[in-house]
């Protein structure tokens, strides 16, 4: 794989789940997620990608994060050997990261584009309560006595508080350094250390895979073993479980309270709480290059294993997406029915009517016996009378029926009415609703007219031939195939014969008022071939009504249901990224985890840590 695709790979994972981030930040309720997503992005651009074109494992970045007035600060200055933060008693001091480079030779600054996402260096020194999306870099002073600095390999950044996730600035720029530490010191204050949000933020670490070391300050002395016992059973006793069902390692120890002399002074006077928190830092760090392997490793595990999860507030808002779809195609139901009801069932297609006459005209006989025929006509005039009387007497008038486009035109406007009502009930409980409530204001309804009277168009003329069509097919199924129509005709004729001759014979002796059963017997014959027609007709009428229900459906409420269902996920709205997240996102993560396992399992030469006289690499953790 070439470095350019690594590093497009990155980038489009990054974008794609920062523009996740900045959609959850849209809606207070998933504002946790938001920090979530922040975290993977991050791991991406700042651990997996430079890993990927092999940026150099050194430095180490080494974070202190906590909640807020927790002491985080004074951690920083132990860590340094000095007294280089800010230690400010106001709550929420610290708005943006600082980094502390050790005294010793300079190293390569992370190059990688994309290191830290939008948060960027400034130049100058500033106070830590600067608000903007920045970090800066500062130097730790020599140390007096010269000896080798424990964390010569180590960025140590000071954080800004963890304290709520709505946060989209401080927030956000504490989990790119999270995302980038190799070692997280979690500091926690004897008052709050049970708080919410960095109880939360310790275990997203913790799933992130991050080495973690906590620091329980501000206590009193004689309280410290008691403290630290709570702390593992209640804090860290909840901790997400590894695969194999055991508890994360995480050391704690004890910055109990101090004098002033102890504080202002790391190296001297506070030595011996300076010296436990470096063992357990160093032991966390076999080497840089093991460090930063695990680092990596840990990032696309967690990437693979939490994928779905970040996906998850993308798949909430598709299921509202989906609520919306299940509206339109209701609607387009109810549209269906509507038509079937007050159109089909009273549509008697009129038309129709001339195809029937042509087949009983094609019963009679040609030719020569038109003259029969002829006859037998004025025989049955009585009767055609009579019928006709009585029908009208007793049938009701054909109701008129409401036209076709009419029907169309009310049912279009009560779906889109229903549409719009559903919208606004909903607008305030998610933004689908609100941005499709939007649309209608917009002009959603009449560029969904618009759309109907194109497609209405193209229905009106297929219309027409179908109904064309079924009613040729009538007639010439009889007068195409001559077998059929003569054996029709030739039935019809019998019938007719049989009738006056067994009226003739039955009367045994004719007299001329038995001469009027044969008119009435040739009608009855007339009337039962009529009577078959008729339900041919009927049938085909049937099966043109539903070809015209079927023809609805295809060529008009179809394609304005899709048309009207896709609609919030076209033009570029948020609900179109969310499907290309949906898609690319999962694909993303494989390939990038697969890249890295292959480079982690090439190993690298080992690199000794440097461990100073006075510390021991793999000291137990100790409370004060």
């Amino acid at each position: 794989m070439q470095p350019i695709d690594t590093r497009t790979a990155v980038g489009d994972l990054a974008k794609d789940l920062g523009w996740l981030e900045d959609h959850c930040r849209q809606q207070p309720a998933l504002a946790a997620h938001a920090g979530t997503l922040r975290l993977a992005s991050a791991l991406a651009r700042n651990v997996v990608g430079p890993f990927l074109e092999d940026q150099p494992a050194r430095p180490l970045h080494l974070a202190v994060v906590g909640g807020a007035g927790a002491g985080k600060s004074t951690v920083v200055n132990f860590l340094a050997g000095a007294v280089v933060a800010e230690a400010n008693p106001q709550a929420g001091y610290t708005r943006h990261p600082t980094a502390y480079l050790p005294a010793g030779p300079a190293f390569q600054w992370p190059s990688y584009i994309g290191f830290m996402g939008p948060v960027h260096r400034i130049s100058q020194e500033q106070p830590g309560n600067l608000d903007e999306d920045v970090y800066q870099v500062r130097r730790i002073p020599p140390g007096k006595t010269g000896d080798a600095d424990p964390l010569a390999d180590f960025v140590i950044w000071d954080c800004p508080d963890m304290t709520t996730w709505a946060s989209a600035g401080y927030v956000s720029r504490l989990m790119e350094v999270a995302a980038l530490a190799d070692v997280v010191v979690y500091v926690a204050s004897d008052e709050r250390y049970n708080d919410e949000v960095p109880t939360q933020f310790l275990h997203l670490l913790v799933k992130a895979g991050k080495a973690v070391v906590v620091v329980l300050t501000k206590m009193r002395e004689t309280d410290a073993p008691a403290l630290v016992d709570h702390f593992r059973q209640e804090i860290l006793g909840r901790l997400p479980k590894l695969p194999d069902g055991t508890a994360p390692a995480v050391p704690v120890l004890a910055f109990p309270q101090m004098s002033p002399e102890v504080r202002n002074d790391p190296a001297g006077a506070g030595a011996r709480l300076r010296v436990q928190l470096l063992n357990q830092i160093l032991v966390q760090c076999e080497s840089d290059t093991a460090a930063r392997r695990r680092t990596v490793a840990n990032a696309a595990k967690y990437l693979s294993t939490a994928g779905d999860g970040l996906l998850d507030v993308a798949r909430r808002d598709l299921a509202e997406y989906d609520v919306w779809k299940m509206t339109v195609y209701g609607g387009k139901t109810d549209f269906e029915d509507r038509y079937r009801r007050e159109f089909l069932s009273g549509e008697q297609f009129r038309r129709f009517d001339r195809y029937r006459e042509q087949l009983i005209d094609l019963l009679e006989l040609p030719g020569a016996g038109r003259m029969l025929g002829n006859v037998l006509w004025v025989l049955r005039a009585p009767y055609r009378w009579s019928r006709d009387y009585v029908t009208g007497l007793i049938v009701r008038p054909n109701v008129l029926n409401l036209s076709e486009r009419t029907v169309l035109s009310a049912a279009l406007t009560g779906w889109l009415d229903q549409l719009q009502a559903e919208a606004l009930k909903r607008s305030g409980s998610h933004p689908v609703w609100k941005g499709i409530a939007h649309g209608f204001d917009a002009g959603l309804a009449a560029q969904a007219r618009d759309r109907f009277q194109q497609e209405f168009r193209t229905f009106e003329l297929k219309e027409t031939d179908e109904l064309e069509q079924a009613g040729r097919q009538m007639v010439n199924t009889v007068e195409q195939h001559p077998a059929v129509l003569y054996m029709l005709r030739g039935g019809k004729l019998v019938c007719d014969i049989v009738m006056v001759g067994g009226i003739l014979v039955l009367t045994w002796v004719p007299s001329w008022y038995h001469l009027l059963l044969i008119p009435l017997g040739v009608s009855a014959t007339h009337q039962a071939a009529e009577f078959v027609v008729r339900g041919a007709a009927e049938t085909t009428r049937a099966r043109v009504r539903n070809q015209r229900s079927a023809l609805v459906t295809s060529e008009l409420t179809d394609p304005l249901a899709a048309w009207l269902a896709e609609w919030p996920a076209t033009g570029g709205t948020s609900f179109e990224r969310l499907q290309q997240v949906l898609r690319r996102v999962p694909l993303l993560i494989r390939q990038l985890e697969e890249r890295v396992a292959a480079k982690v399992g090439r190993p690298g030469p080992p690199v000794p840590q440097t461990v100073p006289a006075g510390l021991t690499p793999a000291g137990p953790a100790e409370s004060a």
